[in-house]
């Protein structure tokens, strides 16, 4: 037995308790009494303390009568100083009957917080001289006598407190000795007591453990003694019982030997057949198709876990096959239909075990979407077996790559057009602007230019929308704040308009990564189509909160930042056969529109690795749900910084120009030579270099080159940039494009340029870029 096992038996034996009894009562009598004889010391100590001051109260009040009568304070002085010279007084003090300090002396160990005993006297006057009645009368005089001053007294306890403390101690040590001698005492008595009881149940443990051949010592003919003998007898029959016991076991066992090794082959076999169908519904788990059967009354015997996630329906829910087609067929008309395919494939699967033929179906989830799937059924041991292949992903990623190649094909036709159709509005919306800058503002045909200038833009504004599904436009991405963009984009499109915006975006919102020109189209696309859908004007409500998606681009399935923009109309709404067409380029129900507008939306979105969703209700109004990455914190402080454009006094230099369209060129030179610039021109890059190496060397380079970012089958603006700069590092260099989404225009410090002009580029556009070019030499 372990030393733990012996203390544990001692707690719960009865000298332990008996001993622990006895021990609280001798302990707590030993604390009384030391407890009482220090309290009687501390009275005792404290009540001669207080009498012995008081003592001396008494002998000063008698000293410092007639001293204090007169207020003598040289007389006073001597007597206090004696008092103060006394044993623990820390403070002595003589005031007169006016409140008056004469006396006060104090220890310099004195502290107005600490212990002290305090006596106050008041020292009244006696008569000295007897009056006349009192000696005629014989009588004394009555006259009580007047107070002339008082004395106070404090006295240091801290001689008190060591005595106290020395008692305590003493008195702690005596308790604790006593207690000590008490207990000892007390065990041993106990032990001899209870010597007979621990053999009793010492012999009794033994038997409990199936020990019948110890025996009990008797050591004493009173009760334990006798039920000592009484076990020792009981014991011995106990042993021989064993014994035949154990033959009859022997037997048993050797019996039983050939039944034990069935049952374990026949327990092994049936744990295979259930680890082998735990084994088969784990797989089934984990399969990405619903699987389930039912047996020949129809009653559901399994579901897997793929078939109640993806459909919503819980195993309690779905207790039978007649619950499951009411659930996922809810038209009547379609569930007969869908119940007389089972019906043909099941008769079909028992002619021919070898195939059963498959079928789509829609089967309607319990959040009341419609999913696409193929239904495999099959008999199996008079089961019903179904499996369910949902192909709803499959066949919307289908439209999306069909509808990603119609945008792609456009967008290659679109950037083609675009490109060639924006050099040729350079020319028209140049020497449209050269030629209103020639003529006075009163002149009729000023007003003529400049309506012919604004149709130009027009033309170049539907230029731009088809640059947006060309390749390479992709968008320039950067920290922008939604609320900003959202307001700016949307004031911009309802001016002039009756429809009201209301926009709720909350400062919280976190800043997206986008290209605030495109979404800003975006926005503006989003809002002319609301417009158009309320003709008698409404409310365009906008709100926008932070989720966390998972991005389009991301293809771990972890969730990033996202904000989610929803634009909600009061229109007329969009019929439901129309929504998979409004994204289609060119695809438009008003004859004035040219259908590009929702198509660049999408486009633009999409781009942002952003998702875009409609829901529309006729008669109610329609709802455009974006969703857009985001940083994942709030838009950055600050105020943006316009740049000062900056005229010459007088412009003066040369100017290259190098562009592949002879249109652009000559509109170039018109425009610079009119800004009174000498202009060269040439239409690629190699003539560029060659132009500029020329001027360099004869020591009279061009003040600026202006060259084109794309020259098909040539040299284009960048590679020739990098080829001047080589030449001459101070090369003053502008980057011209109609692909305003090319990294080259918005980045093009990068590129070793000094500034950018889109196309069509008017005169005073070109002017102002020139003159701040020369501003800087």
């Amino acid at each position: 037995m372990t030393l733990q096992e012996k203390l544990s038996t001692f707690r719960n034996s009865f000298q332990f308790r008996l001993f622990y009894v006895f021990t609280l009562l001798t302990a707590l009598l030993s604390f009384l009494i030391s407890t009482m004889y220090v309290a009687s010391e501390i009275r005792e100590k404290r009540s001669n303390a207080t009498t012995h001051l008081r003592q001396l109260a008494r002998q000063m009040v008698d000293s410092v009568r007639l001293p204090l009568y007169a207020e003598n304070r040289e007389q006073l002085r001597p007597i206090a100083e004696i008092i103060y010279h006394t044993q623990q007084i820390q403070a002595v003090m003589i005031t007169s009957s006016s409140g008056k300090v004469l006396v006060d002396l104090r220890a310099p160990t004195y502290s107005d917080t600490g212990k002290y005993i305090v006596e106050e006297h008041e020292v009244s006057s006696n008569p000295v001289i007897p009056s006349i009645e009192s000696t005629v009368t014989g009588d004394s005089d009555s006259s009580p006598p007047s107070v002339i001053g008082k004395i106070r007294l404090e006295r240091d306890t801290s001689d008190l407190s060591s005595e106290i403390s020395q008692l305590i101690l003493f008195s702690a040590s005596s308790a604790i000795i006593f207690w000590l001698v008490i207990t000892s005492v007390c065990y041993l008595l106990l032990r001899r007591v209870t010597l007979s009881f621990n053999e009793l149940i010492r012999g009794l443990k033994l038997m409990q453990e199936g020990d019948y051949t110890s025996r009990i010592n008797i050591l004493s003919s009173d009760e334990p003694g006798q039920a000592a003998i009484a076990i020792n007898e009981l014991a011995n029959r106990l042993m021989h019982r064993e014994a035949d016991n154990m033959q009859l076991n022997q037997e048993l066992l050797e019996s039983n030997y050939s039944l034990e090794e069935e049952i374990i082959e026949r327990t092994q076999a049936e744990q295979a057949v259930r680890e082998s169908e735990q084994n088969l519904k784990i797989l089934l788990d984990v399969m990405p198709v619903g699987v389930g059967w039912n047996d020949q009354d129809g009653n559901i015997e399994y579901l897997n876990q793929f078939f109640v996630e993806r459909f919503g329906y819980g195993r309690d829910e779905i207790l039978t096959a007649g619950d499951w087609f009411s659930h996922a067929y809810p038209d009547p008309d379609y569930r007969k239909q869908i119940k007389e395919r089972h019906r043909s494939v099941l008769e079909t699967g028992m002619q021919d075990n070898s195939y059963t033929p498959m079928f789509e179906a829609k089967v309607t989830c319990k959040d009341g979407t419609v999913r696409q799937v193929i239904t495999k059924m099959s008999i199996f041991k008079k089961r019903t077996v179904l499996i369910l292949i949902d192909i709803t992903d499959r066949e919307i990623l289908q439209e999306q790559i069909i509808k990603t190649q119609k945008l792609e094909s456009i967008g290659i036709l679109a950037g083609g057009i675009a490109h060639n159709f924006n050099n040729a509005l350079t020319g028209v919306l140049g020497f449209i602007s050269l030629a209103a800058k020639q003529l006075d503002e009163s002149h009729r045909a000023s007003t003529l230019l400049q309506h012919a200038e604004k149709a130009t833009k027009r033309a170049a504004g539907m230029a731009k929308q088809l640059l947006t599904f060309a390749r390479g436009g992709a968008p320039l991405k950067k920290p922008v704040s939604l609320l900003k963009l959202v307001e700016e984009s949307v004031e911009l499109a309802l001016n002039g308009t009756n429809v009201r915006a209301l926009i709720r975006i909350p400062e919280s919102t976190h800043a997206i990564l986008a290209d605030e020109d495109q979404l800003s189209q975006a926005f503006a696309n989003i809002t002319i189509n609301a417009v158009q859908a309320m003709p008698n004007g409404g409310t365009l409500s906008i709100s926008a909160e932070n989720v966390m998606l998972t991005g389009n681009s991301d293809l771990t399935g972890r969730k990033s930042p996202h904000v989610r923009l929803t634009f909600t109309d009061e229109g007329h709404g969009i019929p439901a056969e129309e929504l998979n067409k409004i994204f289609d380029p060119y695809y438009t129900t008003k004859p004035s529109n040219t259908g590009l507008g929702l198509a660049s939306v999408h486009s633009i979105i999409i781009k942002h690795d952003g998702q875009i969703l409609v829901d529309s209700t006729v008669g109610v109004g329609t709802t455009f749900t974006l969703t857009l990455p985001s940083t994942g914190r709030l838009p950055a402080t600050g105020e943006t910084v316009n740049d000062k454009l900056i005229s010459p006094n007088r412009p003066t230099g040369s100017i290259l120009v190098m562009d592949d369209e002879e249109t652009i060129r000559d509109v170039a030179r018109e425009t610079i030579s009119f800004l009174g610039y000498q202009v060269t021109t040439c239409s690629n890059g190699e003539e560029a270099i060659a132009k500029y190496t020329e001027a360099y060397e004869t020591g009279s380079p061009y003040m600026a080159v202006i060259l084109d970012l794309t020259i098909p089958c040539g040299m284009g603006g960048v590679v020739t940039a990098k080829r001047i700069l080589a030449i001459d590092p101070a090369a003053r260099l502008i980057v011209s494009s109609g692909y305003s989404f090319d990294p080259v225009m918005s980045e093009f410090k990068d590129y070793g340029f000094c500034a950018a002009i889109e196309k069509p580029y008017r005169a005073d556009v070109l002017g102002n870029k020139l003159a701040l070019l020369k501003s800087a030499l």
